[in-house]
């Protein structure tokens, strides 16, 4: 493996550097994505992006913790046992934390990893803020800075494939269009395996034509070992067999009188087999402690998630797809999209690089597309894999129009440009104005030293709240004055018998509740009448003596008494504004950010435990 990589490095710098040579648009594209992948990239710091970016961060700082309380195999196995099973993110982000664990040892603050598991049986709250917050700044920015290099790979990779199949200006518009697509810049925006997921499986489109158009067992390989890496990273990037497999067919077709030699290769067959192999099983550091065990349990585990709503909306699986693609691609671009495929079905019929390059985008746009048939959501991040492979073929197809009749190619290509730049361009923007971000800077400018805060989610990823401050929560209540309250109903009550400074709403957790149960399944699983009145009380500042000092975000419609679109016109919506109600667990965007920040005003009686 050592060789086969050290020869794949030697390549990439020699083409790297014939690419740079050759086309002086290049820099600029790579420089564009770098910008839009990079723009805000410090946004929520100390806080997480994304209910995941805090695991793929605290996996391997786990393991740090357990191996620097008890440094031997042993602990190193255990480390690894306990942590959870995501596969070579571990490896990617220990790597980029190694600068923090240094600094942790060389200042003596190691103990700080081994603490951490004391407090995250506590709850999420205590995890976060009990671990200093320059350990979770500074692995959140060096965490995302790697994520971003990735994402201007996937780029540089996407320019490859588009110059492959048929030119350079094909080449150039597909990486410009990957730049400018908004799911790519969203997703590199957060430490997570989409990226770098992304990074491996556009390897293997490359290196698979590469391999259909020369028949080279190298390129094979490669392809091979850039899948089992995929897979490590995410399982759903399984896909990458059949592109492996269909670029294999297509080399015996190109083959010509040699096909037979091209079919029969059973050692290139078996080694390249072992390589993906190999690549899954070392990817999952729990598999190395542990056996097959967990890797199994985790496709099982992934497998049958996957059916469930997960508290969010129940629509068909086409609505899913139409609304994450019309989301991660922009309306412009979603139509280009369309246009493209259909004008990519003829080219099947070619013998030639470009045919094979249709041939392996249309096998993964349909291989998810089947993979993702029967769940019961599709967002965003899932469909990522297949929005460079979109590029490429809108590039191809618009590149082939400007040959055939430039005066409508043209116009087109400068309106598609157009539209995409600025639909993913409000969506960057958008990192420098969060509300979650405005509302923390509002607490900490306004709140004293001592202030204290309550608020509902048990997250504080779902929160706005700066991260020394003293924070009151249900999830655990017990260290709350008049925590001794039994059940969360009885505890919320007795706000007065608290005290906190400030009262903080959120969307998901609490504002929610008000809105109608048709609005959505959160909505339904969120009602009771209890909760409900505690809320809408809150807000009318009659019954508590509080006062809404200050909101953040979108309100929502349903406090107006409005209804929220719906059908055609909801999808456009979100075809035309990039920062949209997600719906889960990528990044909280649109009004799943409203915040609201109630002040005390009145007279209060706290309890004698506080």
């Amino acid at each position: 493996m050592r060789p086969i990589a050290g020869g794949l490095v030697g390549r990439a710098r020699r083409c790297l550097r014939a690419d740079f040579e050759s086309d002086p648009y290049l820099p600029y594209i790579l420089g564009l994505a770098a910008l839009l992948s990079g723009f805000w990239f410090w946004h929520r710091v100390p806080n997480f992006a994304t209910r995941d970016e805090r695991w793929r961060l605290v996996d391997p700082m786990s393991f740090v913790g357990t191996v620097a309380a008890d440094p031997s195999i042993e602990s190193a196995l255990d480390g690894l046992s306990e942590g959870r099973t995501f596969g070579a993110t571990f490896y990617l982000f220990g790597l980029a934390l190694v600068p923090v664990f240094v600094a942790a040892f060389l200042t003596g603050r190691i103990e700080a990893f081994v603490a951490m598991p004391e407090h995250a049986s506590v709850d999420l709250w205590a995890h976060w803020q009990r671990t200093p917050r320059w350990i979770w700044t500074w692995s959140i920015v060096l965490g995302r800075l790697v994520v971003v290099a990735l994402a201007v790979g996937c780029v540089y990779v996407t320019y490859r494939i588009g110059t492959t199949m048929r030119d350079r200006a094909t080449g150039r518009l597909a990486a410009l269009l990957c730049s400018l697509t908004w799911g790519v810049l969203v997703l590199a925006h957060e430490v997570g395996e989409d990226v770098p997921a992304l990074f491996f499986v556009l390897l293997v489109v490359y290196w698979s034509l590469r391999y259909a158009e020369t028949g080279d067992a190298g390129l094979f390989l490669a392809a091979c070992l850039a899948g089992g890496v995929a897979i490590a990273l995410k399982l759903t990037t399984a896909v990458v067999v059949a592109l492996i497999a269909v670029a294999f067919l297509l080399r015996v077709g190109n083959a010509g009188d040699d096909w037979r030699a091209a079919l029969v290769r059973p050692r290139m067959l078996a080694a390249g087999a072992a390589l993906g192999a190999a690549a899954i099983f070392v990817g999952f550091p729990t598999v190395i402690a542990d056996g097959l065990d967990p890797l199994v349990a985790r496709i099982q585990r992934g497998a049958s998630g996957k059916t469930d709503p997960h508290g969010w909306r129940v629509e068909p699986t086409w609505w899913w797809f139409l609304r994450s693609y019309l989301g991660g691609l922009g309306l412009p671009l979603f139509v280009a999209s369309v246009g493209a495929l259909a004008a990519s079905l003829p080219r099947l019929f070619d013998r030639s690089t470009e045919a094979d390059a249709v041939a392996l985008a249309l096998v993964g746009l349909a291989a998810y597309g089947r993979l993702y048939s029967n769940w019961a959501y599709v967002r965003v991040h899932h469909l990522l894999p297949t929005f460079p492979l979109l590029a490429v073929l809108v590039a191809a197809a618009l590149v082939r129009l400007r040959e055939s009749r430039p005066g409508l190619a043209r116009p087109l290509i400068a309106v598609l440009l157009v539209t995409s730049g600025l639909y993913a361009g409000a969506g960057v923007l958008g990192y420098a104005a969060q509300p979650r971000d405005g509302a923390t800077d509002w607490l900490r400018a306004e709140a004293g030293a001592n202030a204290t805060v309550e608020t509902y989610p048990n997250d504080p990823q779902e929160t706005a709240v700066p991260h020394d401050v003293t924070v009151y929560r249900p999830s655990n209540r017990n260290a709350t004055p008049g925590g001794a309250n039994p059940g969360g109903g009885p505890w919320l009550l007795g706000l007065e018998t608290r005290c906190p400074d400030y009262v903080q709403l959120h969307y998901y957790e609490s504002v929610l509740v008000l809105a109608p149960d048709d609005w959505s399944e959160r909505a339904r699983r969120l009602g009771g009448e209890r909760r409900r009145q505690y809320v809408r009380d809150l807000l009318a500042e009659d019954t508590y003596p509080y006062r809404v000092a200050a909101t953040f975000g979108s309100r929502p419609a349903f406090l107006d008494g409005r209804s929220r679109s719906a059908g055609l016109p909801e999808l456009v919506e979100v075809g035309l504004v990039p920062r949209t109600l997600q719906y889960g667990d990528p990044q909280d965007m649109g009004v799943d950010q409203y915040t609201v920040i109630l002040e005390r005003n009145g007279r209060c009686t706290p309890s004698e435990a506080s």
